[in-house]
């Protein structure tokens, strides 16, 4: 059996010099805000605590507030995800 080569580098960084993407991809509906919603959604977001509050109910009145302020969201499940990510 051969030695296997030991490259040079880490990992991630053979990952990142071998990788190309063949198409753009999709941006997410958090990317798609404006920026001063994008930073009233980290506040929200940061100011979520689990033991206040249960991730469904704040996602809700998440997407009801931006709706009120014509901003478009993803689902509650999206949400739900994303307040997830502290």
């Amino acid at each position: 059996m051969a030695k296997q080569k030991t490259p040079g580098g880490s990992l991630a960084d053979a990952v990142e010099t071998a990788v190309q993407n063949q198409r753009p991809g999709y941006t997410s509906w958090f990317h798609k805000l404006p920026p001063e919603a994008q930073a009233e959604f980290l506040e929200a977001r940061r100011r979520f605590d689990h033991s206040r509050h249960q991730k469904t109910a704040y996602a809700r009145a998440l997407i009801a507030e931006a709706k009120s302020r014509g901003w478009a969201t993803a689902g509650e499940s999206v949400l739900t995800n994303w307040l997830g990510q502290k």
